[in-house]
């Protein structure tokens, strides 16, 4: 059988998503019984209490299909944000969202302008339904570089996909920049700001995208319930988008595809605002004491607007290793120079400080 003859050739020399190392893939390998499984952003506390609460009630009622237009969790999103609920799609996480995105849009021949290195989800999505990924290198600085971004569209461009704060680098761009893009965007393409860690953002500068949707501008705004929600299990993503464009997702997503369980946890965890708040601050906190650590051991990173930091190191590939030694697993980019850590517990801190300090003093540095 030629197989290949059988699969759409825009596949070819496409790569599956790899999710990190699984902690007991680590845990006869280190020696360690504690497992930091640090490499997904993933919040390290489980739900809010009243999104567990809502989620027990719905269990005897799965035999029954979910609501398939996610009526009562696109209500709650349309009061929690002040945006009429015909401009939001729910979908199986955010990621969901910008596969329908790119099937209901994307071409042969066009293209799909992103920074890079930046969520490894964009190239994909472009290639999959034969569009061409054009990546625009992040600064030096690591953020995206909104002007060269706009000198890579051309009229071939369907999409510019911008990642604030951007993973995996943690960096951000400013209120200016982004409203100096806004203005220079041609009206052919389609802006899909994917805001999956804007509720840890806390600079004064960080722009809100939401702020710019009007529903008639070809612009989209996709947010998650995966991270500061801890829903990253039920896999709950929500994006706002001008009407014709939401009924276009509509026709091209999967009937039912977000479950009964995960609409109901996320509905109610709009309603746990102060919990929301607590984790933001913590987050923070966290990434103070970090930093505080690196700085310490000489040990260089990007100061980060989300739940996890970019580590810059030159021996990207025996630091790792060196981690998992110690019962931590970062996220590791091959032979970039960098790993990322995602944020812990105050008890997980405290156990990537002596671990970093033990390999510091073992290879001398990072």
């Amino acid at each position: 059988m030629d197989w290949d003859a059988f699969i759409r050739p825009e596949l070819q020399g496409m790569t599956a998503y790899a999710p990190g190392l699984r902690a007991e893939q680590v845990r006869e390998r280190s020696g360690h019984d504690e497992i930091l499984k640090l490499s997904s952003n993933e919040y390290p506390l489980g739900p809010t209490p009243r999104a567990i609460q809502a989620m027990a009630a719905v269990l005897p009622e799965l035999n029954r299909y979910p609501e398939g237009s996610c009526e009562a969790l696109r209500k709650g999103l349309s009061k929690h944000w002040h945006v009429g609920a015909e401009f939001i799609a729910v979908s199986n996480g955010s990621n969901e969202l910008l596969r329908l995105l790119g099937q209901a849009l994307l071409r042969p021949g066009d293209e799909v302008v992103f920074a890079w290195p930046s969520f490894v989800v964009y190239p994909s999505v472009a290639r999959m339904y034969g569009a061409t990924p054009v990546s625009v290198p992040l600064t030096a600085d690591l953020r995206h570089d909104l002007p060269a971004m706009l000198a890579a569209i051309t009229p071939a461009t369907r999409m510019v996909t911008l990642c604030n704060p951007n993973n995996p680098t943690g960096t951000f761009y400013t209120r200016a920049e982004f409203q100096g893009f806004m203005a220079e965007v041609p009206a052919h393409v389609l802006v899909v700001v994917d805001e999956a860690y804007f509720e840890f953002a806390d600079d004064a500068n960080y722009p809100d995208a939401l702020a710019y949707f009007d529903g008639e501008r070809p612009l989209v705004v996709l947010r998650t319930f995966s991270k500061i929600y801890s829903l990253a299990g039920q896999r709950v993503g929500y994006g706002f988008m001008p009407e014709p464009l939401r009924a276009a997702v509509d026709k091209v997503r999967e009937p039912f595809n977000v479950n009964s369980v995960g609409q109901a946890g996320a509905l109610a965890s709009l309603d746990d605002q102060v919990e929301i708040v607590r984790r933001k601050h913590e987050n923070r906190e966290q990434k103070t004491y970090l930093y505080a650590c690196f700085d310490r051991l000489g040990i260089g990173y990007a100061p980060s607007q989300a739940n996890f930091v970019w580590i810059k190191t030159e021996r990207p590939v025996e630091v790792f290793e060196a981690l998992l030694g110690e019962g931590i697993i970062a996220r590791d980019f091959g032979n970039a120079p960098a790993l990322r850590l995602s944020m812990g517990t105050p008890h997980d801190t405290r156990v990537i400080e002596s671990a970093l300090e033990r390999i510091v003093d073992r290879l001398g540095s990072i």
